[in-house]
């Protein structure tokens, strides 16, 4: 065994501990500070973690409180982005907060060719039952993304298209995943743009 690998482990798992006494201990501070009676202490079992104790539901409550605020931005963005889809009677699921991105879930290809319209996209040609042939749901793809980054100044959008399965019983639909709140709001004024100009 090389002695100075051994060496270099020892001194990581030093500094692993370091940092989580560190972490623990300006979890508990601004816990105080907050007036949430939290314990949080270097991981026994874990080097380099904090567990957190448990706490009551009052504590928790607060805690998440204090989270909401700091991800306040994200979620003002996700109102005015539904309150905008609501103004359309756009069938998509609430825009939910996840990880400081606006996830906008699925639609259907419906659903995604009024949005691209709205977003400033020409119409599609042919029916509507035509959306769901590959060729034309894969320009309905197209025509969302270029929509939506000409509506937003550049913005990006990245719709996934998943074909209609018997197996699963599940209608085709687009992903349309997750953007920024920054990309929310402007998406959310080329929405109200959009029924200004109706």
């Amino acid at each position: 065994m090389n002695p100075y690998s051994a060496l270099a482990d020892d001194s990581d798992e030093q500094a692993h501990r370091a940092a989580a006494a560190n972490a623990s201990l300006a979890l508990e501070r601004a816990s105080r500070a907050a007036g949430l009676n939290l314990s949080a202490l270097p991981s026994m079992s874990r080097t380099g973690q904090v567990d957190i104790s448990s706490v009551s539901p009052q504590v928790a409550s607060e805690l998440a409180t204090l989270i909401r605020r700091r991800a306040k931005s994200a979620f003002r963005a996700a109102a005015q982005l539904k309150a905008a889809f609501q103004s359309h009677d756009l069938e998509i699921p609430d825009p939910h907060v996840s990880n400081r991105q606006i996830c906008l879930g699925d639609v259907t290809l419906e659903t995604a060719d009024r949005l691209a319209c709205l977003l400033g996209a020409p119409p599609q040609r042919g029916s509507e039952g035509e959306l769901a042939y590959w060729p034309h749901t894969q320009m309905l793809v197209a025509r969302l993304s270029t929509a939506f980054r000409q509506a937003t100044g550049g913005g990006f959008l990245d719709p996934e298209h998943h074909p209609a399965c018997l197996r699963c019983n599940t209608e085709a639909h687009i992903t349309l995943g997750a953007i920024s709140p920054e990309l929310a709001r402007r998406m959310a004024g080329a929405l109200r743009a959009a029924e200004g100009a109706a």
